[in-house]
């Protein structure tokens, strides 16, 4: 069963990472395999929860494209350099594949098809010896299932073969010199070959030579090779004795592990070859890849939580398949080619929306996964005081306190607001862009960071240097507004800081405007409930 994967949005919250690691867990719970994603670092609010509540930091995942090491492969089939091409034959049809990858010391080094093995079976007696005189002893002996009887310091042969059937008169007309005799006969025949400076006897039909023959085929540099196979199976086989390494395509097309499947199909495409390896970072072959594996793989199964808009979403998310969608934020444009569960509510957090579900689905969330879902409520809804908060979050945050073994909801949501203030240690660009989200209204294109602080001296202190680096932001993204919020942890207000062509508007959106690009507001602390509703009907007007 392929896992789904549960994931937020880009710049990941506190909602958006417990929403994804307790729906993940609710799939699990309902029997389906799930990893809990994100698609960003994590700011300090939710590293403080994910420590508070056991919890891992989740995997990080940004692209909905599977790569060739997440799908199904062929099994290689391996084989060591020095195998033989008969070994080669013989793995070939035990496989039933058409491509035999060769190893050398654990890398891939080679290919054989079915192809280069059936030209070398139509290849002259001369163009064979060639191939021949590269076998070594052990591999002869290997293929004709033989033993190496006589094992010479030096063993080299010419690489011609010859059937020995003759009487001696007859043998004496046939050039034996160098190469390799098969026969079984008797001790009078072998002396004889020996004699005519044979390298290579293979006495098959297990016949056993005597010690004189083997004491004479020391002494001469000639191999011996006794085999209980007849002689039709040594004249048969012997002639693939040789190694695979010497037929091998060397310079082979090779696919890497982590290369996404759909640029990997159109490579395979334009190829005329059937299978290709793919191997890891070390060089290591993992499985064989064919046009079928890129035509009929399972795309990656995705759930997203706490956004539906594209920008928002996993790079080339039109490659996945989208099982659902829960989500507390205007309709996104993500389309799906097939119906699925989509669930969005006016609601102030996505995971009160999933604690929902568990109850629905009957089953009661553990301590961990319930502080998780408590602790994105409260910092959704800025512990109740955002607009966007309704009864049903208040409802489920005192429910999930209950789980989760919290006596003091206030208490712990100053301690964990208060975990995300990190002003002093990030840099100008980090604050801005650690929630920053892009929007478009008609022809003007605009951006929104908001961070928490805990005491306004922090934030005048980084003012003059975030400023600078907030215009040049802007300019460099070619944004018409460029907003950054300054919220208070506890809900009290927040402070704004803009630059663009359209700082203006703010002039009729703040309760006080400090100057050209700044200003404050006590009941402003939504970004998307309080902010966005005015800044839209201000900038269509336009």
């Amino acid at each position: 069963m392929k896992p789904i994967y549960v994931t937020g949005h880009k710049n990941p919250d506190t909602d958006s990472i417990c929403a994804a690691l307790t729906m993940a867990a609710l799939q699990e719970q309902l029997g389906n395999q799930a990893i809990a994603c994100r698609q960003g670092p994590l700011n300090e609010e939710t590293k403080f929860v994910l420590k508070r509540f056991h919890r891992e930091n989740p995997f990080l995942l940004t692209d909905a494209r599977l790569t060739l090491g997440d799908i199904e492969l062929d099994e290689p089939v391996l084989l060591p350099k020095d195998a033989t091409v008969h070994e080669a034959w013989r793995a070939m049809k035990q496989s039933q594949y058409r491509s035999l990858f060769v190893m050398d010391e654990g890398k891939l080094c080679g290919a054989v098809t079915t192809s280069d093995l059936s030209v070398y079976r139509l290849q002259t007696a001369e163009q064979r010896s060639v191939l021949m005189a590269t076998a070594t002893l052990d591999q002869i002996a290997r293929t004709v299932k033989g033993t190496a009887v006589v094992v010479p310091e030096a063993f080299t042969t010419n690489g011609y073969v010859h059937v020995i059937t003759l009487e001696e008169t007859e043998a004496r007309r046939y050039d034996l010199k160098g190469g390799i005799s098969i026969l079984s006969g008797g001790s009078e025949k072998h002396e004889m070959l020996i004699r005519m400076g044979v390298k290579c006897l293979v006495i098959t039909c297990g016949v056993k030579t005597d010690e004189h023959v083997r004491q004479l085929a020391a002494e001469a540099g000639c191999a011996v090779i006794e085999t209980d196979q007849d002689t039709m199976f040594a004249a048969q086989f012997i002639t693939e004795s040789y190694p695979v390494e010497e037929i091998m395509a060397e310079n082979i097309i090779t696919f890497g592990a982590d290369e996404f499947v759909n640029e990997a199909a159109v490579k395979i495409n334009k190829s005329r070859i059937r299978s290709f390896p793919v191997v890891d970072r070390e060089g290591m072959i993992i499985g064989v890849v064919s046009r079928y594996h890129v035509l009929n793989y399972e795309h990656r199964k995705v759930i997203l939580v706490d956004h539906s808009a594209m920008n928002q979403t996993l790079n080339h998310i039109e490659d996945a398949d989208i099982r659902a969608i829960i989500d507390h934020h205007h309709i996104g444009g993500i389309q799906t080619d097939h119906p699925i569960y989509y669930r969005n509510e006016q609601i102030g957090c996505t995971c009160t929306i999933i604690a929902n579900m568990y109850q629905e689905k009957g089953l009661t969330p553990d301590a961990d996964i319930s502080g998780l879902l408590l602790s994105a409520i409260l910092s959704d809804t800025l512990n109740f005081k955002s607009a966007t908060t309704t009864d049903r979050d208040r409802a489920t945050a005192a429910w999930l306190a209950g789980l989760a073994g919290i006596t003091d909801i206030d208490d712990y949501a100053r301690e964990m607001l208060g975990a995300s203030v990190a002003l002093k240690d990030s840099t100008p660009h980090e604050i801005l862009n650690r929630d920053l989200k892009a929007y478009r209204i008609g022809e003007y294109s605009f951006a929104i960071g908001q961070t928490n602080y805990s005491r306004m001296e922090e934030i005048q202190k980084l003012l003059p240097e975030f400023r600078e680096n907030l215009r040049k932001e802007q300019e460099a993204g070619g944004y018409d507004l460029l907003v950054m919020l300054f919220t208070d942890v506890m809900g009290e207000g927040s402070m704004f800081v803009y630059e663009g062509p359209l700082s203006y508007v703010f002039n009729d959106i703040l309760e006080t405007v400090f100057d050209e690009h700044s200003g404050y507001d006590t009941k402003i602390i939504s970004r998307k409930q309080q902010l966005m509703p005015k800044l839209s009907e201000i900038i269509k007007a336009l």
